[in-house]
Parts: structure tokens; C-alpha cells; sequence
């Protein structure tokens, strides 16, 4: 009777073993990309993942949500993301963060360039250096590649933008960029005003995009009906906590994105929203989870 069960008990361990290694083995040559806007509340925190490549995009304002989030989305095995972004330091977009770094091993930390002087900044500061991270500061022309067909190029800051900051708006420095997949375009803005955005729309840069995340959580002072003509998306995601004492996304803001035949898509309607894109020759899939 012994010897049986531990034949069984070696059995069940191979065969779990082996499933294991079966995952780990697919996920990591699955060429499928996937964007994830995570529903952390009010804040930004998106997911860019490719088998085992990861971006993230600004980390919400909890660690402890953000880290349950990521928990869905990324194998318990993997504990590496290759870029972490944050696209500007405001407490809603890195507070996450500051956990993220201490959790998982981190490649890279991009930054605007802007300061700040919140503890949570120090904070995020602090952690990149004891983890020793490698910091770079996020300019236009900067590209970042996840594979052959999967890009994501900054478009903003400059460092003209940068060094021009007035003291305490650190929405201008948000870091906007643009992913590629195929036919498949992804444009993400973090909090950038409308005085800049008509900046962009001026140098002429390939911002149009099939799903544009609308800025600062859809509030009035972004997302201009200029800019929305010249990215011309077909959807939108607004970043959004539910029953925010900011009163976003504000009417004027959905209004202008209507009126352009915008499809909405809200994190605290939908929770998180989530894009499967196959193959680069297929339009990207949402999932909305509700």
C-alpha cells in the first residue's frame, strides 16, 4: 500500500509538472498580443503582453489592486516585465508602481522627465534605485519592440516640452505613444492637455489610431475635437473609477467623442477592457469583463 501511493503521489507530481512546463512552454512562444485597460479605480494602468513580454503603462493609484490585477493577466511563473512607463508622476498613474518594482523584476523604468515632489514620487524613485532598474527618460522617436510586428513608438515628451514645464503641470509631460500590431493601432495618451494636443496635430505625426485611450480619464481640459479628427479612432477606453468626485468622464468630453461615431468603453462600466489580437492581419478582438 505504501509503494502505490507513492506511485501515485509520483504520478500526480509529474503530470503536474508537466502541464506546468506545458504552459510555460505555449505562453512563451504564443505570438498573440494582448492589451489590457485594467480597471484599478481612478487611474490609469494598462497591459501590453506578447507570450512572455510585457509592457506596463502607468500603475493606478492602489499597489495592492494593481498587483491583484496582474495576478489575472500575467502567469503566476512569470514574474518579469520587461517596460514599466510611467507617463507622468501624478499619484493616480504611480502609486501601483511603487509595488510592481518591489514584486517583480523589472528591465526598465521609462519616465517623462518631470518632478515631482510627492512622497509617492520619492517613493517610486527610491524603489527603481534599490532594485537597481535601469532608467531612461521617454522622448519622441523612442521606440520600444516587442517583436517584429509589435511596436510601440513615443511620441511625447521633447525636451523642449520638458524644459518649458511650469512648476506643478505635470500633465504637459505625459508620455503619449502609439502601438503597432499589423493593422492594429493602440494610442495612448496618460493626462496630455488640450494646449498640446493641438502641438502634435501641428508637427504631423501618424497618431491615427484604431483605439485611442482617451486622456485624463475623459476630463473636459483634453481630448479636443481637433485631435479626435486627426487620430480618428473607431473605439475609445475611458480610465475611469466609479463615482469619481472629479464628475468623469464629463458630458462634454463623451459628447465630442459621439459626435465623431466613437464607440465608448468605460472601466467602471465594463471593469477591465481587454483587446485579443491574433494575428496581424486581424482586426484586435474586445473583451469587456464584466
Amino acid at each position: 500500500m505504501p509503494n502505490r501511493k507513492l506511485i501515485y503521489f509520483s504520478l500526480s507530481a509529474l503530470l503536474a509538472f508537466g502541464l506546468i512546463f506545458f504552459g510555460v512552454t505555449s505562453h512563451a512562444q504564443s505570438q498573440k498580443l494582448q492589451v489590457a485597460f485594467l480597471d484599478v479605480g481612478q487611474g490609469d494602468a494598462i497591459l501590453i503582453s506578447q507570450g512572455e513580454k510585457q509592457i506596463l503603462i502607468d500603475g493606478g493609484p492602489s499597489g495592492t489592486k494593481l498587483l491583484e490585477k496582474l495576478g489575472e493577466y500575467v502567469p503566476f511563473w512569470d514574474r518579469k516585465i520587461d517596460v514599466v512607463i510611467a507617463t507622468h508622476p501624478d499619484a493616480d498613474h504611480i502609486s501601483g508602481l511603487v509595488d510592481v518594482l518591489k514584486n517583480y523584476s523589472v528591465d526598465q523604468l521609462i519616465e517623462s522627465g518631470a518632478q515631482s515632489e510627492s512622497q509617492i514620487f520619492a517613493a517610486l524613485e527610491k524603489t527603481a534605485e534599490d532594485k537597481k532598474v535601469e532608467k531612461q527618460k521617454a522622448r519622441r522617436g523612442m521606440k520600444i519592440k516587442l517583436d517584429d510586428d509589435a511596436q510601440l513608438e513615443i511620441f511625447s515628451p521633447t525636451d523642449g516640452i520638458i524644459s518649458g514645464l511650469k512648476k506643478d503641470d505635470t500633465n504637459s509631460a505625459s508620455v503619449v505613444a502609439k502601438l503597432t500590431f499589423g493593422e492594429n493601432s493602440f494610442l495612448f495618451t496618460g493626462d496630455f492637455p488640450l494646449e498640446m494636443e493641438s502641438q502634435l496635430v501641428g508637427a504631423k505625426l501618424p497618431l491615427n489610431s484604431d483605439v485611442l485611450k482617451v486622456a485624463h480619464h475623459g476630463s473636459k481640459s483634453a481630448t479636443s475635437e481637433q485631435f479626435l479628427k486627426f487620430v480618428h479612432p473607431s473605439e475609445a477606453v475611458i480610465s475611469v473609477g466609479k463615482n469619481n468626485r472629479y464628475g468623469h468622464p464629463t458630458a462634454e468630453v463623451l459628447e465630442r467623442l459621439k459626435n465623431e461615431n466613437v464607440k465608448i468603453l468605460r472601466t467602471d462600466v465594463s471593469s477591465d477592457v481587454v483587446y485579443d489580437c491574433a494575428s496581424t492581419k486581424n482586426k484586435c478582438e474586445v473583451v469587456v469583463t464584466k
